[in-house]
């Protein structure tokens, strides 16, 4: 049994079916620096699952956080923090985003999108929607937005020429699939 007082043990949840509670703390103290940072990122995770059920857009924002929390060298801004931490973190084989783009006027023509280019949509439809503007996008869509199916169609940017298809009912999963093994990386 754990402690409910130690931030570390508490922490520990999140990987108790892959380390044993020694090995998690022994990787969270060889953190160094980092360690705080990596607890209060697992923390944000950890609520984040809570909330993926019940709360989706909520549990974006959370994961969304997670990365930030991680203040990853070299990155400033949130949103630079947040895309670096994936960017830096996320195992390859997990880098295929239930994301898929087509060019105005070439609807029948799916392309897959980049791991890049899903991290700029998720950052600013997702998070920064959600946080700034209240405009939750994993439940009814925004007038802006169609929703066929379970897939959502937008567009990142007014001007860009893609129109980005998101599959609304693997988006969550799948992000915090990669947070998670992003995190789990990091031990």
């Amino acid at each position: 049994m754990f402690s409910k007082t130690d931030p570390v043990e508490q922490s520990y949840e999140t990987f108790k079916d892959r380390l044993t509670l020694m090995d998690f703390k022994t990787k969270v103290d060889a953190l160094g620096k980092k360690k705080w940072d990596f607890v209060r990122a697992n923390f944000l995770c950890q609520q984040a699952l809570r909330c993926k059920d019940c709360e989706p857009n909520v549990a974006m924002v959370l994961l969304c956080s997670c990365a930030e929390a991680m203040k990853v060298a070299g990155a400033k801004g949130s949103h630079n923090k947040f895309k670096k931490f994936y960017l830096n973190y996320c195992p390859s084989s997990l880098r295929v985003p239930p994301i898929k783009y087509y060019l105005d006027g070439k609807p029948s023509t799916y392309n897959n999108a980049s791991f890049d280019e899903a991290l700029d949509y998720i950052y600013a439809k997702f998070r920064c929607f959600y946080v700034h503007k209240g405009v939750a996008r994993l439940e009814l869509p925004p007038k802006d937005v169609h929703l066929i199916g379970n897939e959502l169609i937008d567009k990142l940017q007014k001007n860009s020429n893609k129109s980005y298809v998101i599959d609304v009912l693997n988006i969550l999963g799948w992000f915090s699939t990669i947070t998670k093994e992003s995190l789990y990386k990091i031990l």
